[in-house]
């Protein structure tokens, strides 16, 4: 009960925090995609659009692989609630800026948005290092899972939003701008929450100052971890076709199936939900009858399925009901994806010490941001070459991971 009281403050504080930032996420398509976009003239080709939308998804990770390993170790050093002021603070900073680039029609502008979000909306890993505080090594696995519920809904009821308010009232004069300050009202709302009600779960006793202590060799110490190599290695595999797939599903559906603002919605939404109630139900049921290791195992192969059936349906360019199999397919890569994930943050806590968890989580999210980074950039050539491209590459990622688990390299390590 003690730790539920603990961890409550935090999941509001995830939810209206990820609400805030999915609430964007569809309308980047639009942006790019939709002829009707402040930010480029109806005659701009799709390769010209592809390009600079991969670009866009890539810029905050490419920042990232920066500022969230410098984050979370300060959050070792300074504590939880500080680091989690910075990003809250920092996702309402990214979508007014956005959005005032979205009004007055400036690229520039929204790029300079996003590398704020890049450099400063960086929360997720604090919350995992908070759940490693407060949480005992066996359940690690249920809170990082209630942690990816909050998150997960969220992303659920942002993009919902964003679908809905994408050209309502006024759309002349704000195209595309609505859901970005609609959105910074969400992350005003997660600002304060941090400021007023979460609770510092990092306890320390300091001889020195904070700086003092900070320095790169304990970075260095995780990063050369065995364990958390292996885990990395996983991880990043893994990453390449989820990110493939998330961030290029959107533009897919627009240009090859005509999805309009309210569709793209829904569908980025509904894989949210897939996400919510794959850490409420799915991850218990998964415990109760498997080992971690074979939660992985099942997990990575329900991603190679629905990867596979995505690209199939798409192919086929389905219409009426039968378009209803291309949200199905997303069912399985989201519940795989989301367990393996939970499953993997669970084993980079249990592979360090009580006071390394915020450079640990800094390490998972390194992995995470340079594959996002890397599959924005590459999705985006991909996706001006054909259309259906970044599916068809996607299950390479998810086929090597599976690979490397059951391959001899993993079996001296905890995992």
């Amino acid at each position: 009960m003690k730790n539920n009281q603990k961890i409550s403050p935090l999941l509001w504080i995830m939810l209206f925090d990820h609400t805030s930032l999915n609430i964007t996420f569809p309308i980047l398509t639009l942006l790019f995609f939709d002829l009707q976009s402040s930010l480029f003239s109806s005659d701009t080709s799709h390769t010209v659009r592809s390009m600079w939308y991969g670009l866009c998804v890539a810029v905050p990770h490419i920042i990232n692989i920066i500022a969230t390993p410098l984050l979370s170790a300060l959050s070792d050093e300074f504590g939880r609630k500080k680091i989690l002021l910075v990003g809250t603070l920092g996702a309402l900073l990214f979508t007014v800026t956005a959005g005032l680039g979205v009004v007055w029609g400036m690229l520039s502008l929204l790029f300079l948005g996003r590398v704020i979000q890049g450099a400063l909306s960086r929360t997720n890993p604090i919350a995992q290092a908070v759940v490693g505080d407060i949480s005992e090594r066996d359940k690690k696995v249920i809170y990082m899972g209630y942690l990816q519920t909050s998150i997960s809904i969220g992303a659920f009821i942002g993009p919902v939003i964003g679908g809905y308010f994408a050209n309502q009232f006024f759309f002349a004069k704000l195209n595309f701008s609505t859901p970005y300050f609609i959105a910074a009202i969400f992350a005003a709302i997660s600002f304060v929450l941090t400021l007023f009600f979460f609770q510092e779960t990092l306890i320390l006793k300091r001889e020195h100052a904070p700086w003092s202590e900070f320095n790169l060799q304990a970075i260095k110490k995780v990063f050369a971890n065995r364990e958390v190599l292996g885990i990395s290695a996983v991880l990043l595999l893994s990453q390449i076709s989820w990110s493939l797939y998330y961030q290029y599903i959107p533009p897919i559906l627009k240009t090859e199936l005509g999805f309009n603002a309210h569709h793209l919605g829904w569908f980025v939404g509904m894989i949210a939900l897939w996400l919510a109630l794959a850490t409420t139900i799915g991850i218990k049921i998964f415990e109760r009858f498997f080992s971690m290791r074979q939660m992985l195992f099942v997990s990575v192969y329900l991603v190679l399925i629905g990867l596979i059936l995505s690209f199939v349906f798409c192919f086929l360019h389905l219409t009426g009901s039968a378009v209803s199999l291309i949200w199905l397919a997303a069912i399985p890569t989201a519940v795989g994806d989301v367990i393996a994930y939970s499953c993997l943050t669970a084993l980079y806590s249990n592979a360090v010490a009580k006071h390394e968890q915020g450079k640990v989580m800094g390490v998972c999210f390194i992995v995470v941001a340079l594959m996002w980074a890397l599959t924005g950039v590459l999705g985006g050539a991909l996706i001006s070459i054909y259309s259906l491209l970044p599916l068809l590459v996607a299950p390479i990622g998810i086929l090597l991971a599976i690979g490397l688990l059951h391959s001899k390299f993993l079996n001296t390590i905890q995992i």
